[in-house]
């Protein structure tokens, strides 16, 4: 279905009313769909190096993305000669340069505080003389530094593993891990808890969690997303191994159980990956999540788990819909939702599972093998899969693929060994890629946002609010009749080991839509944000609009708050 708008217009003030409302809530979910592409099935270009391995990746800011690896000789230097194991990656120049820290990350986490500031914790014990353990170590990125700061030793329990999360009131969330590194989980290094960052008491506390003793030993990296629910309650989606659960955090209790997962483990190191489907007004957010990949056994030679299971957070008695993964199995996927609500499966192994090599040389045997070059794109409305342009290489245990602002899709690393190796079949990897979905492969001109809420778009945040109904204009080339508009708010998160922290995707309402007749192609239009933190947590996001019949616009960068 290709929407158009109600076709009358009349002159106001210089400004031609198209549609006062233009909402989406006049489309039934059932009509919701992702953008139809030109035809063609995107590509891949090698643009950059990353510096150091792509373990863990982050967008800081629409031109930049911060790299972080486990300590190893990385050719990349900080200032006083040591391998740096973090990077800041500039995309308009393709270069790499080394933040400052000086703890082992190895297999640690990230998330955004609501305020703007991104959080990683934990890593693993100290690992040479020029860094320090990092497994009780909370650091801290501030955008408007650059650089990291690290609090050591205030983590209240060893974090290796762990997953996070920004939940609504704004704080991050730390979820399980153990307390030393291991191939799988084993009940003596096994750490059950969570912590909440900045603490609710003021001190660090780790609050028992069930589930985490229940899912041993595939409980590494356990999936959280938050639940979307117009009570305001912070309602968990937790999940390991097969199992998951709906846990309410205010009351500190599991609120009933989901229906097991059929098909293989999903949880590291039999890794899949998951992600809520994109949310709507139109059915009150109602959430689906979707989690895809994984594996059946521990055995190196077992073929990866060629399923997704899709589930309805909020339906009472729901069962999981299963499908074969558009046909190829994966252990070790990453899921990217892009601009137009369709979700990129990329990366990833055929056989096998998650971990290092062992032996060297031509002795060596990869636990992870055949590795998947096809990037599948996933209409979660159609509930179709299709299969788009191969990249040459190999992606699998330590990779990572994320969404950029102007609608591509950075993808990085891959470092199955447990040091720099450049010499055997799967190499260390630093070479950084572009995959340029097909939506942008169009003779129409791309448009552009030209301001937000009266504020030109200079790649800083925009400060904006829960249900607030912002101003937008764009500047779009017609062909002679209105364009036809949606918009969405997107937090891209914080990736690695198949889990996007955080990532979210929302439908905004478009409640009207004018045509500036003083200035040619130019449109204003007024956007309805979420009505609360549920539906996306606080903290810094992007604001897109796209038009059937164009690319997509590149994300207006905004600090999604509460108002006070």
């Amino acid at each position: 279905m290709n929407i158009k708008l109600i076709s009358f217009a009349f002159l106001v003030g210089g400004l031609i009313l198209i549609n006062k409302h233009v909402n989406v809530n006049a489309f039934p979910t059932s009509q919701l769909k992702a953008r139809q592409d030109p035809g063609t099935l995107g590509a891949f270009n090698i643009v950059g190096n990353s510096g150091v391995n792509a373990m863990h990746a982050v967008l800081v800011a629409p031109r930049k993305v911060v790299f972080i690896d486990k300590v190893e000789q990385n050719q990349l230097k900080r200032p006083d000669g040591v391998s740096a194991i973090s990077s800041e990656y500039d995309l308009d120049t393709n270069t790499a340069k080394p933040l400052g820290i000086y703890t082992n990350t190895f297999c640690s986490a990230g998330s955004w505080l609501g305020n703007g500031t991104l959080v990683e914790v934990g890593g693993d014990v100290v690992n040479g003389n020029a860094y320090r353990s990092g497994v009780q170590t909370l650091r801290l990125y501030d955008t408007g530094v650059g650089d990291w700061v690290e609090l050591e030793g205030i983590v209240p329990s060893n974090r290796w593993y762990p997953a996070m999360l920004t939940l609504p009131n704004g704080n991050v969330m730390v979820v399980g891990g153990s307390t030393a590194g291991a191939g799988k989980n084993k009940p003596e290094i096994n750490n059950p808890t969570y912590m909440i960052y900045p603490p609710p008491s003021g001190k660090l506390v780790d609050v028992p969690l069930d589930l985490l003793t229940t899912a041993l030993p595939y409980n590494l990296y356990p999936i959280v997303h938050v639940i979307p629910n117009s009570e305001g309650k912070t309602l968990l989606f937790m999940f390991a191994n097969q199992m998951g659960i709906q846990y309410d955090l205010d009351a500190g209790k599991t609120l009933f159980n989901y229906p097991n997962i059929p098909g293989g483990i999903r949880s590291y190191p039999l890794t899949g990956s998951s992600v809520i489907l994109p949310l709507s007004p139109t059915d009150n957010y109602n959430p689906t999540i979707m989690i895809c990949g994984g594996n059946k056994d521990f055995e190196i030679t077992s073929p990866a788990e060629s399923s997704c299971g899709r589930l309805e957070l909020t339906t009472a008695n729901a069962a999981w819909e299963m499908d074969n993964f558009g046909g190829q199995g994966r252990v070790m996927p990453d899921s990217t939702i892009l601009v137009d609500g369709s979700i990129l499966f990329v990366n990833g192994a055929a056989t096998g599972r998650a971990g290092f090599r062992s032996g060297k040389g031509a002795n060596s045997i990869f636990v992870n093998e055949d590795p998947v070059f096809t990037p599948f794109l996933y209409d979660p409305f159609a509930k179709t899969y299709k299969t788009l342009a191969a990249s040459t290489i190999p992606r699998m245990y330590h990779s990572v693929s994320t969404l950029i602002p102007d609608g591509t899709v950075l993808i990085a690393g891959s470092n199955p060994q447990p040091d720099v190796t450049l010499d055997v079949k799967y190499p260390t990897e630093y070479r950084v890629e572009i995959f340029t979905p097909p939506y942008l492969y169009t003779q129409i001109p791309r448009p552009h946002i030209i301001s937000l809420q009266t504020t030109s778009i200079d790649n800083n945040r925009i400060n904006v609010n829960y249900g607030q109904e912002v101003t937008m204009i764009v500047q779009i080339k017609s062909n002679g009749s209105p364009p036809s508009l949606k918009a969405a708010i997107i937090h891209h998160g914080f990736v690695t080991h198949s889990q996007n922290f955080s990532q979210r995707y929302v439908y905004l309402e478009i409640t009207n839509f004018w045509y500036d007749s003083t200035t040619p192609d130019q449109y204003i239009l007024t956007i309805k944000l979420p009505p609360n933190p549920t539906v996306i947590a606080p903290g810094p996001s992007y604001i897109y609009v796209f038009n059937y019949d164009s690319p997509p616009l590149s994300g207006a960068p905004v600090l999604l708050t509460q108002a006070t």
